[in-house]
């Protein structure tokens, strides 16, 4: 295990820097966007529906899950949908041209008929969103997400560029982890893969590969520093915000040559989700969730032109619905794929104005 030094310099608030929301289009028609094609098309859900269009045409209802037991019961109104995650469920276009899916603890493959093919139950119900990457040889992989309140083995996938055959890359033994947050290509290393994993203490650490799972090098000393859902990349640095909901979220970087860890700024709520955008600016979203880290009502958006310096540009209100742990956190994720600044896409839950709708975030910069 390398354990990376760790420098702790006076922590400062976000401060403006010019950027801002130009303007917000809601695309109703899905739930969630999974996946941008480099066309400018989304892979989106709404329920079981998978749907593939873009925003102010008309969306094909290309196929739909299987109905899942108790959860599709409650579907016809948004606040029982909520309650039984109906809309829970992950898309992953990979660069052969091949549609992943994953719902209610089935992974599925979209055939060339569009008709879904059941190929293999995972432990949960989905992962987390943005969490799904491919390697140089087009193989995809994903790490289960669950409640594994028993901590349980976790298994990382690996899914062949066809997705017709497919084999556990890894297995975390019982007892080490939770569960995996996501896995990541790194741009600046052509052979790595990252695996942020979590919950508690103990339990948080970066997982590296360069072998395809073969071997790992765990990083770091499994405390909430090392808490993370999206890792983001730059030459120099391996760089995340915190998710913790019990103690304070911070940004923080690791250099690549040294392995020392910056911490900067203060962040006022756990984050998952995020992107780096075709112009090179990074984006973070800001949750709204139960517990003491948590010191906002509302969802951030923050965006970065080092993942490290952050700065709010829009929020978003948490919904009135109650107890959030039946009616979801205030969420806000964003898809896969080639995304830009310039129409930005999200997709929202139990936040007032992006609660079951997507929409597009028209971001600029004040030179």
């Amino acid at each position: 295990m390398r354990q990376s030094r760790e420098t702790r310099p006076e922590m400062t608030r976000v401060q403006g820097s010019g950027f801002r929301v130009k303007a917000i289009e809601l695309i109703p028609e899905a739930a969630i966007l999974h996946h941008r094609e480099q066309d400018g098309s989304f892979w989106g859900t709404r329920g079981r529906w998978i749907l593939h269009g873009r925003p102010g045409s008309r969306w094909e209802q290309v196929a739909r899950f299987p109905f899942a037991s108790p959860r599709d019961y409650f579907g016809f109104a948004r606040a029982s949908a909520r309650a039984m995650r109906a809309d829970k469920c992950n898309l992953y276009l990979n660069k052969a041209g091949c549609l992943l899916g994953i719902r209610a603890g089935q992974a599925f493959r979209l055939n060339p008929k569009n008709k879904l093919e059941r190929l293999f139950h995972i432990q949960g119900d989905s992962v987390l969103h943005g969490g799904i990457t491919e390697d140089r040889e087009g193989w995809v992989y994903f790490g289960e997400y669950f409640m594994n309140p028993g901590r349980e083995t976790v298994a990382i996938w690996r899914l062949a560029p066809d997705l017709q055959s497919w084999e556990e890359a890894h297995r975390f033994e019982a007892g080490t982890i939770r569960h995996v947050h996501g896995v990541y290509r790194d741009p600046y290393d052509a052979e790595a893969l990252w695996a942020p994993v979590g919950d508690y203490d103990g339990e948080c650490f970066f997982y590296l590969t360069r072998d395809r799972f073969k071997s790992v090098e765990r990083i770091g000393d499994g405390g909430q520093l090392w808490r993370a859902v999206r890792l983001f990349f730059t030459p120099d640095h391996v760089c995340w915000l915190t998710d913790s909901q019990i103690e304070e979220n911070t940004a923080c970087r690791m250099d690549r040559r040294t392995g020392e860890i910056e911490v900067g700024q203060v962040i006022e709520a756990p984050s998952w989700y995020g992107a780096r955008t075709q112009e090179g600016l990074y984006i973070a979203f800001t949750t709204v969730e139960p517990g003491p880290a948590v010191q906002r009502d509302t969802a951030a958006v923050l965006v970065s032109p080092d993942a490290f310096h952050w700065q709010e540009i829009h929020s978003f209100k948490k919904d009135f619905w109650r107890p959030m742990k039946v009616f979801k956190y205030g969420v806000i994720s964003c898809p896969s794929g080639p995304v830009e600044a310039a129409a930005l896409p999200v997709s929202g839950e139990g936040l007032v104005g992006l609660d079951g709708v997507s929409a597009l975030m028209r971001l600029a910069w004040d030179r």
